[in-house]
Formats: C-alpha cells, structure tokens, sequence
C-alpha cells in the first residue's frame, strides 16, 4: 500500500516552489480545472492546490481539496514521473465526488500530455 501513499514529499508547499512551477512550467485547462505543469526532474510526483473563495464557503473548498488530492493519490502512477503540478478549479467547479475528481484529473493528465505512457 505504499504506492498509493501521499507522504510530504508529493506535495508542493513552498511558495518557491509554487513560483518555479508557474515559471517553468506549462498551464492547462479543461472545462472545471486549470493547471500549471512542469517536469521538475526530480522523481517525485508532487501536486499543489490553490483554490479561491470563488469556490463557496470554507467546507466547500476543504473538501474540493481533499477530493483532488484522494484523485491525485490514487492516480499518481498514472503521471510521468517527476511531474510537478498545480491545480486551480474554477469558479463553479462542478466536482462534487470522488468519481467526478478522478474523471477531471483523468482529462487533465489526457490533455496535458502527462500519461505515464513509456514516452
């Protein structure tokens, strides 16, 4: 069960490191989410979250946010590796459960080009 855990290391935490992906890095988006990718190349997948008060009340976003990380969890190895990525859903996110967190990180990873596919 190791594999699916989400230790401290696979989070961005640091606004330096928050500034280095949105520099470096590429943005995204699909209809619900926005996202700013960077290979980093480190080993570590590592995901951030900014999530605006456009989104509702604090328990709203508390668990918009721990939706997208369960998603990202779950769902890591599916990443190329050493992906950094920053996740901003917008206003009106329609994320409600796990199965439509999973489906919007599945659309991302598909438009972004960041399948772990061997490439």
């Amino acid at each position: 069960m190791k594999e699916f855990a989400f230790p401290r290391a696979s989070r961005l935490r640091l606004k330096k490191d928050f500034e280095a992906v949105f520099e470096a890095g590429r943005k995204t988006a699909t209809s619900s989410l926005v996202a700013w990718h960077d290979p980093g190349g480190e080993k570590e997948r590592k995901l951030g979250l900014m999530v605006s008060k456009k989104i509702g009340g604090a328990v709203e976003r508390n668990r918009l946010k721990r939706l997208l990380r369960e998603a990202f969890r779950l769902s890591k190895r599916e990443l190329k590796e050493g992906t950094r990525l920053i996740i901003y859903p917008k206003a009106g996110c329609a994320v409600k459960n796990l199965a439509q967190a999973r489906a919007a990180l599945e659309d991302l990873r598909r438009k972004a080009r960041l399948n772990n596919d061997g490439k």
